[in-house]
């Protein structure tokens, strides 16, 4: 378990850019995500690194669909620190998803 962590580590035991990165890419794609139907593709990404935090921080992690047209959808994430209230990362999630109708 340990090892698992250290991965999720920068060199000063912050959790990493990348580990918040992954987040904002799972989490925002999950908020549009049809059971049933293969998962969008990212387009873009755009984050906002507003502060730091340690691995064994807890997060509170929210996100919210902002838009959708044409197949291409945005989901916006906030990561904030749940103890002290700060916003450690700002996510903005732009994905593409053409789905066959069912009809």
């Amino acid at each position: 378990m340990e090892k698992s962590r250290d991965m999720l580590r920068d060199m000063s035991g912050k959790l990493a850019n990348g580990a918040i990165v992954n987040l904002v890419d799972e989490v925002g794609g999950v908020v549009i995500h049809e059971e049933g139907l293969p998962m969008n593709v990212p387009v873009d990404m755009s984050i906002s690194f507003l502060s730091s935090t340690l691995v064994g921080d807890e997060l509170e992690i929210t996100s919210r669909l902002l838009g959708s047209k044409r197949g291409y959808s945005g989901t916006i994430v906030l990561l904030k620190n749940k103890a002290t209230g700060e916003l450690i990362a700002e996510g903005r999630h732009s994905l593409f998803g053409r789905h066959n109708s069912k009809m």
